[in-house]
């Protein structure tokens, strides 16, 4: 199985490493990691210091002191009465590199001088914003603010525009200057390092004044002495807005303020860079890639588990307690990948196991024997063990009742043959034993047989049962054939009132049968199989809207060999799979024909046991729909009522698949097996098809039409549609559509025809009761 040997766990680990590195280096998980970043700033709220404090150019200011650009007096007076509070330090985000009014600009000048240190914004931008050259722009703070220090004020998005780092300082003009959150915090521990700002801080929190409010004197001195005061714009018309990590736009002067605080704070964050995501990513890779896990289903989701919790929760811890942001995206990439891709496998293992496997008992089942007999290296003894009255026992204790019986019955043999042992059908098991001489082997068989003399202890109590035991030693290595060989000597031993057969061979018509499987398997591919398809007829509409699909096979040197011959045959023998799939292909190919000519056509499939057993069915059946372009109501699949009773529990499960993948289902030949009213509550059926000969002789035989009758509305009531087969006369299709029959069949409607003449049948005319007849 994939992922069993070591090298290709070590080659997925390697693969799925690689791949995330190379998307990391790339930059292709940016996106989420920012989304984590948001989300854990959201989880780790803190409140400001309180120091920083923001005077707004705001809505209220500009309605008060009207024009803008207002004139530098004003900013004088704003410069003098935070000083007079006793603001700690003073920083602008309001541009004054260019001259305005002389007076107001000497005024300014000297609320500077002052009120030192003041810090007024340094910038540098593109010369024009439609310009292909790099040519920058230099603003500095006007000659006559010299006594000001000059504070960065550039603010770098990335690519999205979305701002998410800020600069400690920028090289601006031939050298380092700092910004003005460095200057505010009063540290230079960043150098000239980007660093996030903490977007946790609660920016809402941050204490605001309104710059008209300082300026009139209506802030008490208590809200300023001390702070550091940052003033700028927050005014929308005024612009300098930018998005960020989970506010949203903001004014510039909100960044500049929490760059401060995140300083102040210790909280300038810095992320664990290249080397510790690669290395993480190599080390979840190994972890669940690389590692072997025994009980995989738990231990390795356990493992998944704890891996995803660490990759959330220690980025979460790690920046509770320090300035630091751990890049996880691509290491939780890795975790996904490896789950889905071993998860995967393991997924896909275990189905192929179930098939392996036979549902009711768990037991390994006919298939896993045919791969094991083709893996054996040494000549074995095929052995097959068919447990006597297996139908009486079974309708006495019920379908559960008996597994529990063949499950004990089958350690039983596994305990005196010292091996394994296959469910092959549901009253025969299976084992292989070393080919010794006859003696040998039939004293095993006989140890096994006196070990039931005593009963199985079950649910339902106790149980005797007896064992026939058939045996093939034929030196073949073809594994269907030496099963059907033990098999049949299984049959020779009840013949002859024996425990135990060995297989010596078969009459010569029962050897033509066995050939005869050959046979059809090489007639299908050379095309002498072929299907010919019979109308149903809608008596409610009175048009051919379906038709039944019935297999024919013309053979090179018998001629016609007919359906009762060779099917019954491949049911026995397990080709009806294959010949159940090679009608589904060609019916399916007709079909799509038929609805390229607009021809609406629902076509019924037989099914028989075997396929309904097979857990997988269903999902061929939608894969060939797929391949063949068709909706699931161009098909519609029967199945006989002894189908379904064989092994009901997998019937139903397969039926219901089938259903929910919106296919029509039918039973066929009812009323000729076993079923009860109960029981037939459980399928899920849409229809059920009267078996012929209750119908062939409605019309004469009172008992019949009163069945037919009470079948047609029992099956109403319930939900169901309701097809009568054998028809061949209008007094019986009169009968039968007075009874409310839904739908009829037989050659009164219409014979099996190919698809050519079935099609000019239909295309010709509408079809009626008297063209198809």
């Amino acid at each position: 199985m994939l992922f069993d040997r070591p090298v290709e766990r070590i080659a997925l680990a390697v693969a799925v490493a690689l791949l995330a590195g190379l998307l990391f280096l790339a930059g292709l998980f940016d996106p989420v990691e920012d989304r984590l970043g948001s989300a854990r700033a959201s989880l780790l709220q803190r409140a400001p210091t309180g120091d920083v404090v923001i005077v707004e150019i705001d809505a209220q200011s500009l309605a008060k002191l009207q024009t803008w650009p207002w004139s530098r007096s004003h900013h004088a007076a704003l410069v003098r009465k935070l000083e007079k509070a006793g603001a700690q330090s003073i920083a602008f985000d309001v541009d004054f590199s260019a001259s305005s009014d002389p007076a107001a600009d000497r005024d300014f000048a000297a609320a500077l001088t002052e009120a030192e240190p003041v810090i007024l914004p340094i910038f540098q931008q593109r010369a024009s914003d439609g310009a292909r050259s790099d040519t920058l722009i230099v603003s500095r703070p006007a000659a006559p603010f010299s006594a000001a220090w000059a504070g960065g004020v550039n603010i770098f998005p990335d690519n999205d525009g979305t701002v998410r780092q800020y600069a400690a300082a920028t090289f601006i003009d031939g050298r380092i200057q700092p910004s003005i959150a460095t200057l505010l915090a009063q540290t230079s521990a960043l150098g000239d390092r980007s660093f996030q700002p903490d977007w946790g801080i609660d920016a809402r929190s941050i204490p605001r004044l309104s710059f008209i409010d300082v300026v009139e004197g209506r802030v008490p001195d208590g809200a300023i002495a001390g702070k550091r005061i940052i003033v700028g714009a927050t005014a929308i018309e005024l612009g300098d807005r930018y998005p960020v990590p989970r506010y949203g736009i903001v004014p510039g002067v909100v960044i500049q303020a929490l760059a401060a605080e995140s300083l102040l704070q210790k909280r300038a964050i810095l992320h664990s860079g290249t080397l510790p995501s690669l290395a993480g990513i190599l080390l979840i890779a190994l972890l669940l890639g690389a590692l072997p896990y025994s009980r995989f289903a738990r231990n390795y989701a356990i493992a998944a588990v704890v891996c995803a919790a660490f990759l959330i929760a220690v980025p979460i811890y790690v920046q509770a307690r320090w300035p630091v942001s751990i890049d996880s995206a691509a290491m939780l990439f890795t975790l996904l990948a490896c789950v889905a891709v071993r998860g995967g496998a393991e997924v896909r293992k275990r189905i192929a196991l179930r098939g392996l496997h036979d549902v009711e008992t768990g037991l390994p089942n006919r298939q896993m024997l045919e791969e094991h007999l083709k893996g054996v290296s040494i000549r074995v003894v095929v052995a097959v063990a068919s447990i006597d009255r297996f139908e009486a026992i079974r309708d006495a204790i019920g379908i559960k009742g008996f597994a529990e019986v063949v499950n004990k019955a089958a350690a039983r043999l596994a305990r005196d043959t010292d091996t394994s042992v296959f469910r092959i059908a549901p009253d025969m098991l299976a084992f292989l034993l070393p080919m010794d001489n006859a003696t040998a082997i039939g004293s095993h068989i006989m140890e096994a047989s006196r070990s039931f003399r005593d009963p199985i202890e079950t649910s339902a109590g106790q149980v005797d049962i007896a064992l026939s035991f058939g045996l093939d030693r034929s030196p073949e290595n073809a594994a269907v054939l030496r099963i059907e060989r033990a098999i049949a000597a299984v049959g020779a031993a009840r013949s002859a009132g024996d425990i135990c057969h060995w297989f010596e061979g078969i009459n010569p018509s029962a050897r033509r049968e066995l050939s005869l499987m050959g046979e059809l398997r090489r007639g299908m591919a050379r095309g002498e199989v072929t299907m010919v398809y019979q109308p149903k007829l809608d008596l409610r509409t009175g048009r051919v809207a379906s038709a039944e699909a019935l297999m024919r096979w013309q053979h090179p040197t018998d001629g016609f060999i007919p359906p009762d011959r060779f099917i019954p045959l491949a049911e026995a023998t397990g080709v009806v799979r294959e010949l159940t799939e090679y009608a589904l292909r060609a019916v399916m190919a007709d079909s799509a024909r038929w609805k390229a000519m607009g021809v609406d056509m629902r076509v019924a499939v037989n099914l028989s046991a075997g396929d309904i057993s097979c857990t997988d069915f269903s999902g061929m059946i939608r894969r060939m729909l797929s391949e063949h372009g068709l909706e699931p109501h161009h098909i519609a699949l029967e199945i006989t009522e002894s189908a379904i009773i064989r092994s009901p529990e997998t019937a139903i499960a397969v039926l219901n698949r089938l259903r929910t993948s919106g296919l029509r289902l039918s039973i066929d030949d009812y009323g000729t097996g076993q079923s009860t009213l109960s029981y037939l509550k459980q399928l899920p059926v849409h229809e059920i098809k009267i078996d012929k000969s209750f119908v062939t002789a409605l019309c004469h035989d009172r008992s019949d039409a009163i069945m037919v009758r009470s079948t047609i509305e029992m099956a109403h009531h319930l939900g169901l549609e309701v097809v009568a087969e054998g028809i061949e006369d209008a007094e019986t299709t009169k009968l039968l559509a007075d009874m409310g029959c839904d739908y009829i069949q037989g050659y009164f409607i219409g014979k099996p025809l190919p698809f050519d003449l079935l099609t000019e049948n239909l295309l010709s005319a509408p079809p009626s009761i008297s063209e198809m007849a």
